[in-house]
């Protein structure tokens, strides 16, 4: 039986899950795992310099603080919802159940799927350069599902040995990633060591500047990921907010220096050759910094792709998980092993949906443009989801917590993420992509129609709508 606290909020009798297995480290980790620093920076750097040349460094600050804003009203759902379900019980608790269902049903689907994407790009990666330089002649799709078995072991054995996994791997990356971009400071390539990337003035191409910044605020999201996991943290309240801003001031940081780092060690007298490389810049000027040492780099962009699918590995099987629970969806869904304490049907599920689209669509599309497809969609489905959060953020503060209700946190911040959020949303469309880009946002779409369906098939007959009576409620996890 479900019990009322003085909150306000509806608590379950307890968590399924393993409760307080990690501390802030590991929900610090899996918010900085599935940012994916490493690939996030080495595979948007030349895109960010072809668009805005030297200051491209200065576009990851400017998203840096776009993001922060987006995560004020975050922090407050955050502390008082700590719940596997993530926005479907924020959103829930401060709109309304089919609203949550809607914003936790398209969080689900994205996180479910960015693993096919990742792990078929990070085949790609394999495949090519291990063939090309050492005649290892592997294909991408044999990578791919190594690294989805891998996550399939890590979500199967539970939250301690996936969160191991992930600071090993991303402290790994990371590491790599500073250590390249400072041997630019040492050995800088033509024009020397100069902090033009950072100077307004020299933004040549205001609509280039503005298109790498869009891009630059995707190569964020992930910091929300904390909250997947604050049932299985020891103090939620506590850690998630901390995990969800730290992640963010960290990658805000290794994105800023690891920009200007790769721009001085190509040469900021030489950037046009930077953004029309066709190799990763990472991987020339590894052989170039690290003695032909480009390996190095390999490894870490293959340690960032396996962490960011373990992460959303993570993040999509208990965000179904949390949903599940409730009676939103399924049942079975909710269905807790209890030896390791995953939700595992739904890691299942996750799995046998990532491997299926990973080779259905990646062999005919090929790995880089399911990789192109699969990110531009998330980025239109991140839109609405943050909407829906920010206009949550303040109804639920505003009518349940009117003493906790700030007008910074709750009015002015939404509404300034929300408008840049429509903006990035508009000019993503107009005008289209090229295929097979373009279809993202119709998959997208294609995301919320079928969410709708999936509702109103659940709420047909009247005896299968209580689950909207516990859309917003929290296990007792304290």
């Amino acid at each position: 039986m479900s019990t009322v606290h003085s909150d306000g909020v509806t608590h379950a009798p307890s968590s399924g899950l393993r409760t307080g297995s990690i501390g802030l480290g590991g929900t610090l980790m899996q918010s900085i795992a599935q940012i994916s620093p490493t690939l996030g920076i080495f595979y948007t750097i030349a895109f960010a310099t072809s668009q805005t040349g030297v200051t491209a460094p200065l576009t990851y600050l400017v998203a840096f603080l776009v993001c922060l804003v987006i995560a004020v009203p975050m922090l407050g759902l955050a502390r008082h919802l700590p719940s596997a379900g993530g926005f479907y019980t924020y959103v829930s608790a401060g709109i309304g159940p089919k609203a949550g269902f809607m914003t936790g049903w398209l969080y689900a689907v994205m996180v479910t799927i960015v693993p096919a994407s990742l792990a078929a790009f990070t085949g790609a990666v394999l495949h090519d350069e291990l063939d090309g330089k050492y005649g290892f002649p592997v294909p991408w799709w044999v990578y791919s599902l190594a690294i989805l078995a891998v996550c399939f072991a890590c979500a199967y054995r539970g939250i301690v040995i996936s969160m191991k996994f992930l600071v090993v791997m991303t402290c790994f990356e990371m590491c790599v990633g500073l250590a390249l971009a400072l041997s630019g400071l040492f050995h800088p390539g033509p024009g020397g060591v100069n902090v033009s990337g950072f100077d307004p003035a020299n933004i040549t191409h205001g609509s280039g500047f503005f298109l790498a910044i869009v891009l630059s605020i995707f190569a964020f999201t992930g910091f929300e990921s904390a909250a997947a996991v604050g049932e299985e943290s020891r103090d939620p309240k506590r850690i998630v907010p901390r995990a969800i801003i730290g992640s963010l001031a960290l990658i805000g940081l290794f994105y800023v220096i690891t920009a200007w780092g790769l721009q001085l060690a190509w040469g900021t007298s030489n950037l046009a050759a930077l953004a029309s490389s066709p190799t990763a810049p990472a991987f020339v000027l590894a052989d170039r910094l690290f003695d032909g040492a480009s390996i190095i780099v390999l490894i870490a962009l293959v340690n960032s792709g396996l962490g960011v699918c373990v992460a959303c590995t993570t993040s999509a099987t208990r965000t179904l998980y949390g949903i599940a629970r409730t009676g939103a969806l399924p049942a079975v869904l909710a269905r807790v092993q209890k030896r390791h304490g995953t939700p595992v049907v739904a890691v299942y599920l996750q799995s046998a949906v990532a491997a299926v689209i990973c080779l259905a669509a990646g062999l005919p599309l090929g790995p880089y443009n399911l990789f192109n497809v699969l990110g531009t969609t998330g980025t239109f489905v991140y839109i609405p989801i943050f909407i829906l959060m920010n206009i949550a953020a303040y109804l639920y503060f505003r009518r349940r917590h009117p003493e906790e209700f700030n007008v910074w946190a709750y009015v002015v911040a939404p509404i300034v993420s929300t408008l840049a959020l429509l903006l990035i949303a508009y000019n993503s469309i107009v005008p289209l992509p090229a295929m097979p880009v373009t279809l993202a946002p119709f998959i997208a779409l294609a995301y919320v129609l079928a969410g709708a369906g999936v509702l109103v098939l659940r709420n047909l007959r009247p005896g299968r709508r209580d689950w909207m009576s516990r859309a917003g409620e929290l296990p007792d996890i304290e």
